[in-house]
């Protein structure tokens, strides 16, 4: 049986309040906290000599990533953010796209998954939610003959929406339209199958529920993708220096890795991403199922009692496969008033799209709920 009294003591951020703001940046559990100041020490203490080493358990990590998502190591990276990765996918459809061509997405998208499209004057289509969901029949009504890909996240950031991935990306495939997911508020408590979800490109910011901070995101390609469409930039790393370390030759020609490596351009924040590493032992040994049922559980416990009180909720909740850690609800013009309430009784809570967004995590309990409900009944 899970001892969530246990975990929850990993998290020294309870001892001073109600955390409901995961779904912004989760707060670092102390193993990994205490494995990013043990990675820093390394440098403190050796500086640069350890560079290769760490470079090597680098790619076991991106090897662990691609098998919990079902896919190759060669098929995964880290870059900067959310931003970057779309952007570089935004990039190399210039030139490699029949125009004119389009991309579908959906209204309530968080900008990191859109602002790169465009900016580079991408013509989009955006889906309107209904009932703060996107049903993949409205999705595929938006697409034509000339749609290029959709672009979706897993969970919408403001709604806690979670998309049937599988079904969507199925249909995609057979209309040969491309595949693109922003995972960012969903992995790693929910499964990502890359193979069952026909997933091209694939980034995940880790900073929400890789519970390491701002290490950077996950970048997924395809290597039908990356053949299709050449990196569009390219930095010191990305070369295939054979059994050499860097290409140092000038006017010389040189091979860019087949590989996702191809993406990173120059050195990383090793220390920290590193610390994923720890961050995902963490989580398996509390186990991605048993992670699932407790958030479900607490999430019921939170919209009955934002029922019983009246409130009227805005993410789906009517089933369970639509369900995230995310709900957020509404009280009309007393929304400001309420987070007010909350932020003097120290309970952090998000406004979002009109909206207020509570995010449940795995150090959150029913009592945390208790006081959230009871603030709100004073408001009302």
């Amino acid at each position: 049986m899970t001892n969530w009294k246990k975990i929850r003591k990993d998290f020294p951020i309870t001892k001073k309040g109600v955390y409901f703001q995961s779904a912004a940046m989760s707060p670092i559990p102390t193993p990994v906290f205490a494995a990013i100041v043990k990675n820093y020490r390394k440098i403190h203490q050796q500086g640069d000599v350890l560079w290769t080493e760490d470079s090597k358990k680098y790619r076991k990590l991106c090897g662990d990533i691609a098998a919990l998502i079902n896919t190759e190591s060669d098929n995964v990276c880290f870059v900067q953010n959310t931003s970057t990765a779309m952007s570089l996918i935004a990039l190399s459809f210039e030139n490699k796209i029949k125009t004119p061509y389009n991309v579908v997405s959906t209204e309530d998208e968080f900008p990191a998954s859109t602002i790169g499209f465009e900016y580079r004057e991408i013509p989009m289509r955006y889906v309107p939610p209904k009932n703060s969901r996107y049903p993949i029949d409205s999705i595929l009504e938006q697409t034509d003959g000339q749609t290029a890909a959709v672009v979706t996240s897993y969970v919408q950031y403001a709604t806690g929406f979670r998309q049937d991935l599988q079904n969507l990306g199925k249909a995609l495939q057979e209309r040969g339209i491309l595949f693109i997911v922003n995972a960012t508020q969903a992995f790693p408590f929910y499964p990502v199958d890359i193979q069952a979800m026909h997933i091209d490109a694939l980034t995940c910011s880790l900073h929400k529920w890789g519970m390491t901070g701002h290490v950077g995101s996950i970048f997924f390609t395809t290597p039908e993708f990356r053949e299709r469409f050449s990196a569009p930039w390219i930095g010191w790393l990305s070369l295939d220096a054979g059994k050499y370390m860097i290409h140092t030759a000038k006017n010389a020609p040189f091979s860019v890795h087949d590989s996702a490596r191809r993406f990173e351009f120059g050195t990383q924040n090793l220390q920290t991403i590193l610390a994923f590493q720890d961050a995902l032992d963490y989580l398996k040994a509390i186990g991605f199922e048993n992670i699932r049922k407790r958030i479900l559980e607490l999430t019921d416990y939170l919209i009955q009692g934002l029922k019983k009180q009246g409130v009227t909720i805005v993410s789906p909740t009517d089933k369970p496969e639509e369900r995230s850690p995310l709900v957020s609800f509404s009280l009309g013009e007393r929304n400001k008033e309420c987070i007010k309430r909350l932020t003097k009784e120290s309970i952090s809570v998000s406004p979002r799209a009109g909206f207020i967004r509570v995010s449940i995590n795995i150090f959150n309990n029913f009592v945390d709920i208790d006081k959230l409900l009871s603030v709100l009944q004073s408001v009302l």
